[in-house]
């Protein structure tokens, strides 16, 4: 068989593993080996419309969060900040840092996506504002970022 034939066997089973993998349910589980990143603080943020709405650190080891923090939380309504004590919005907030300090001594890979349903995580009810109400995806968005990121700090 020629080199070009060899290339071509080669490039149709890539394609075939590939379309078998896009096929497959979609996972929002991280990687299995998410202690691969390794120990470090990480920072990373959600950008919307321009604007930065959260900004977050946490610290890895061994793939668990063992501390977690806001930098920067804004939402739509100017009151909506991390400095906030009018209410609702400071329970608001509360409801947030509740929803990231849940990833606070587990596993990322298992837990980052239990905040896909963050009624289940977030206990806080707040006049009409329930731990469902919150989203979480601005959490989840940004330590995804921080991890492609990589370490901000040793």
């Amino acid at each position: 068989m020629s080199r070009s034939q060899l290339w071509g066997i080669a490039m149709l089973r890539l394609g075939a593993v590939l379309l078998m993998t896009a096929c497959q349910a979609p996972s929002h589980r991280l990687a299995a080996e998410s202690h691969a990143y390794p120990d470090a603080t990480y920072r990373g943020g959600f950008m919307d419309e321009g604007a930065i709405q959260v900004n977050l650190q946490f610290t890895l080891e061994d793939g668990i969060v063992t501390a977690a923090s806001f930098r920067h939380l804004v939402g739509a309504d100017p009151n909506y900040n991390l400095d906030t004590e009018e209410e609702p919005y400071r329970s608001v907030v509360a409801q947030y840092e509740e929803a990231l300090q849940y990833l606070v001594g587990k596993p990322l890979s298992y837990s980052l996506s239990d905040l896909y349903d963050p009624g289940q995580v977030v206990t806080l009810e707040v006049d009409g504002y329930s731990g469902a109400t919150i989203r979480a995806n601005k959490i989840i968005s940004s330590v995804r970022d921080a991890l492609n990121r990589g370490p901000y700090q040793w």
